[in-house]
């Protein structure tokens, strides 16, 4: 992170596992204080508390900086930075007991992706990267898989309900091995190399947010289906170098 030395990062990385560890008693014991969202998807109690966690050390540290969150919403800020929070990034799964859920924080500034965090405290797992720091899985360097063939590679994704008409079939045909390691726990598969590549479809911003700079920093790719590296195009894929291009071309079409 340019101004940041690298005790800061880890102290960034480490006020994001703290915050995604509060999370934990509630996946423990099932007592989740859930509810449904206007949208029609749940949130809970601990949806809430980690998030309100993460703003608060964010506005402490950086006050000038704005936040978009799945819960709270949107803050502006003047620094030029924003920071994007998915609390629990699979609530769903979370509410059941399935441990594929995890904290998202992505941060960026006027370059672009500065610095992603995946924390999923059930495996106290964590997968992060900077700008030019490199991807890390704890406190090893991490890289995305070296696989160049689509025949017997593996995708994770979270969901196939919004995939693309026809996509699973087109992706399967060229036999790909499609298995449902999905939210925030796909992602980290994807920047270490546990899979080969990570889709999913009718997303939003948050759902996305270490992502661009995971891939980019552990040598692979991320984009949306447009082909953009945005991570407000409902969409987006993250795969190896080789994969990512013949993967684009079976989703869509």
């Amino acid at each position: 992170m340019p101004g940041s030395t690298p005790d800061e990062v880890a102290e960034i990385v480490r006020f994001v596992r703290a915050a995604s560890r509060l999370a934990l008693p509630g996946f423990l014991s099932g007592d989740l204080g859930q509810e449904t969202k206007a949208d029609g998807t749940e949130v809970t109690a601990y949806d809430k508390a980690v998030e309100r966690a993460l703003r608060d050390e964010i506005g402490a540290r950086y006050p000038d900086d704005a936040i978009l969150g799945e819960e709270e919403g949107s803050v502006d800020g003047t620094s030029g930075r924003r920071w994007v929070l998915d609390p629990i990034d699979g609530t769903s799964p979370y509410a059941r007991g399935v441990v594929t859920w995890g904290t998202l924080v992505g941060l960026e500034d006027e370059h672009g992706p500065l610095l992603g965090v995946v924390s999923c405290p059930w495996a106290d797992e964590v997968v992060w990267a900077g700008r030019g720091a490199g991807c890390w899985f704890g406190d090893r360097a991490a890289h995305v898989s070296d696989r160049a063939d689509l025949d017997g590679a593996v995708l994770a994704t979270s969901s196939l309900r919004h995939w693309p008409e026809g996509a699973l079939t087109r992706v399967l045909a060229a036999g790909v091995h499609v298995v449902t390691w999905g939210n925030a726990y796909g992602l980290g598969l994807a920047a270490t190399g546990r899979v080969d590549a990570f889709f999913d479809h009718g997303v939003k911003p948050w759902d996305l947010s270490p992502a661009p700079v995971l891939m980019s920093e552990g040598g692979g790719t991320f984009s949306a289906l447009d082909g953009t590296a945005r991570i407000d195009r409902g969409s987006g894929l993250l795969a190896t170098p080789a994969l990512q291009g013949p993967l684009l071309d079976l989703l869509r079409g």
